[in-house]
């Protein structure tokens, strides 16, 4: 066979395969393959769950652990009517967060079942950290609450996927000063992040000796850049019934200044 004739059926055979591949092997691959679309109510892709898991931003409720309460939560008196609540909560998630995760604190009296006041928000929830939802100072008037109770609204506890990594924010502080007139806490903070941070919230929880949360208190900062030394300063207007053990005051760097209340 000269080499003319195995060009022509070497030509002809590689025409036959490209018409294989074009014409029969392409359609045959997009009518089978089906993209996660992650919105479409239905399961595809690599989905691990209907629009949830695989390269689904949402994650499914298989792939994320609860939130676990740090401690019962707590209704803290500021002064004559004046009170504040705040929970403290653990988020063992290393990559999910949740953007608005709704709660309810409902505040009773000692002889009384029925609620004096609820107090309903939302919170950002940040990955793999402790944070602190804090309500207050709010004004009870001729009402007397001695104890509250905490709440998710369960169905806003939708988790999301984020890799990122978390800013690293350093705080450094004195303790308590004062305590017995008019405690404040002194603080320090800095970041080692390569660009600056917006929208940090802080909350400062005073622990007694018990390891009980006794006091606390809340600040923000606008911006936060990189090497810079911030001062922050938390305060009570009435002295402490008991000595403070000690402190932590725990960032939180927030989505947007929305969640600033």
């Amino acid at each position: 066979m000269n080499n003319w004739s195995r060009r022509r059926k070497r030509n002809i055979l590689l025409i036959a395969l490209f018409f294989l591949v074009v014409v029969i092997g392409l359609p045959l691959y997009f009518f089978f393959q089906v993209t996660p679309t992650c919105f479409d109510t239905k399961q595809n892709g690599d989905e691990t769950g209907v629009d949830c898991g695989g390269s689904c931003t949402l994650l499914c409720g298989s792939q994320s652990l609860p939130l676990i309460m740090k401690g019962d939560p707590r209704l803290l008196k500021v002064s004559t009517s004046t009170y504040e609540a705040v929970a403290y909560v653990q988020n063992p998630n290393a990559t999910g967060v949740i953007m608005k995760a709704g709660y309810t604190f409902t505040l009773y009296e000692a002889s009384s079942s029925v609620p004096v006041k609820t107090i309903t928000g939302y919170t950002y929830v940040p990955k793999n950290t402790d944070f602190a939802i804090f309500e207050g100072p709010f004004d009870m008037g001729d009402k007397a609450p001695s104890r509250v109770t905490f709440a998710w609204n369960n169905a806003s506890l939708v988790w999301t996927k984020n890799t990122d990594a978390n800013p690293v924010i350093n705080v450094a502080d004195n303790g308590v000063a004062n305590a017995s007139t008019t405690p404040r806490v002194d603080a320090r903070v800095t970041t080692t992040s390569l660009s600056e941070l917006s929208n940090i919230y802080f909350v400062s929880l005073v622990f007694n000796d018990t390891g009980t949360i006794m006091a606390a208190s809340k600040t923000y900062l606008d911006t936060l850049a990189p090497g810079e030394v911030s001062p922050i300063v938390f305060f009570w207007p009435s002295p402490f019934t008991a000595l403070p053990a000690s402190v932590r005051i725990i960032p939180v760097v927030l989505p947007d200044p929305s969640y600033i209340k």
